[in-house]
């Protein structure tokens, strides 16, 4: 408050804070100098700084009592400020961002971006220095339409990969501060916004990486935010422009079932039906390229490698939603829509049964990662860190797999965790406390 002298602050808090983020925005400003590529021991160092730098600062966050709005606002700006650095960095070549960029241009001249390929020689005139030599040239995009109608938007406004991922980094950027205004909205303290703000994962993957998976994160946290308050054509039209912009929210569907009306259902309907129908014009509809995906791509999937042994690669892909669906059916009969495990959950189900893993995919349910609840989840988010080897080695010859070594470590900890949390739940059970009682 006005007036209050400083000393009167949580000094430990205010110590914690700036200590975190020197050693967090000194890891960020070296991973930008020095441009170490994914997966290399210098980079793992880094992303170990910036791990510890938010485990300090979230065990400080759960375990004390925190009152200083100042310091809880320093912190907000400084999880702005320690992204700075790597989003100002170069976008090499080998980064999404330069199919984001050539999907975008490419509507700009006129082209559905579903019916053509980057290396198609009649389309050369199309490239740039900078989308010239995209690792993807040769396959079909696999963005849906409001991803697609995103990346013509950002090429409009100016077109080069330093631009798309400045606005990818807003989108992060804007979900911080729609997250602050939910958990303010249902009475939760505005300092678990910093579980999102600070993540590692997070801040790697979208201000250095620049994923457009944070843009659907951003829809899905504006979805909760509108439904609880009672903005429900607004959560409504979030929900389809998150699942419209990456696939994996469509699992969510069964946390809507009564809380939308009949006219926001439609007016859902109709709006996915207005994003796609300008792009079916094309040869394949506009998931076509995840058709390809499914077929033939492979990467940190467990799961679904059983599951394919026994099936086929569609019947996996399915049984993924399924499973996805079936969690958000059961959140929904047993959660309260202000619940962060009812969102979390669900995506995160079907992303561990699906083909594909990538660190970035879990992206989707970083917004939700507030609670004892999502423990298991928030683990998850660190553990897959390690994967990134597996870049260092594709660029040294080896093959294109996760090792089964660093698997274990990721899924056992997830494991774990998992464990530690339903051994918590049982100890805190009322039956327990009872016998406990009795005894």
């Amino acid at each position: 408050m006005p007036g209050t002298p400083a000393a009167s602050y949580p000094r430990k808090t205010l110590v914690v804070v700036a200590v975190a983020a020197l050693c967090y925005l000194s890891a960020t400003t070296a991973l930008a100098i020095t441009q170490t590529p994914l997966g290399t021991p210098l980079f793992f160092a880094l992303a170990a700084v910036c791990a510890g730098a938010y485990a300090a600062l979230m065990l400080h966050i759960w375990s004390s009592a925190l009152a200083s709005h100042r310091v809880f606002v320093a912190a907000l700006l400084l999880a702005a400020v320690i992204r700075v650095p790597i989003a100002l960095a170069p976008v090499h070549n080998d980064n999404d961002m330069i199919r984001y960029l050539w999907d975008g241009r490419i509507q700009k001249l006129g082209f559905n971006p579903y019916a053509v390929l980057p290396a198609d020689p009649q389309l050369q005139w199309t490239h740039t220095d900078e989308t010239r030599d995209m690792p993807s040239a040769r396959h079909r995009t696999p963005y849906p339409p409001a991803a697609q109608m995103f990346f013509r938007f950002v090429v409009g406004v100016h077109d080069s990969a330093r631009a798309m991922k400045l606005a990818i980094v807003m989108a992060d950027l804007l979900t911080i501060l729609v997250l602050w205004r939910w958990l303010i909205t249902t009475g939760r303290s505005p300092w678990l916004t910093l579980a999102y703000a600070w993540n590692p994962l997070v801040v790697l993957e979208v201000a250095h990486s620049g994923h457009i998976d944070a843009l659907s994160a951003l829809w899905i946290a504006a979805a909760v935010y509108w439904l609880s308050r009672s903005r429900t054509a607004l959560a409504t039209v979030a929900i389809v422009l998150a699942v419209t912009t990456k696939l994996l929210p469509v699992v969510l569907a069964p946390l809507l079932l009564g809380r939308i009306s009949r006219r926001d259902a439609l007016l859902g309907a109709a709006l996915m039906v207005i994003l796609y129908l300008p792009f079916m014009a094309a040869p394949q509809n506009a998931v076509g390229g995840v058709n390809m995906v499914i077929e033939s791509v492979r990467f940190n999937g467990p799961l679904f490698k059983v599951v394919r042994a026994a099936t086929s690669p569609p019947v996996g892909a399915a049984a993924a939603v399924i499973l996805g669906l079936l969690t958000a059916a059961w959140c929904r009969w047993k959660l309260d829509a202000n619940d962060p495990a009812a969102w979390a959950w669900p995506m995160a189900v079907a992303l561990a049964c699906a083909p594909v893993i990538y660190p970035w995919y879990l992206l989707a349910f970083t917004p939700f990662l507030l609670t004892r609840e999502t423990f298991p989840l928030g683990v998850w988010t660190i553990s897959i860190i390690p994967v990134y080897v597996v870049w260092e080695l594709a660029r040294r010859g080896g093959p294109w797999a996760v090792p089964g070594a660093l698997m274990a470590l990721e899924y056992g900890s997830v494991a774990l965790a998992t464990i530690l949390l339903l051994w918590s739940k049982w100890r805190r059970s009322p039956t327990l406390s009872a016998s406990r009682s009795t005894g």
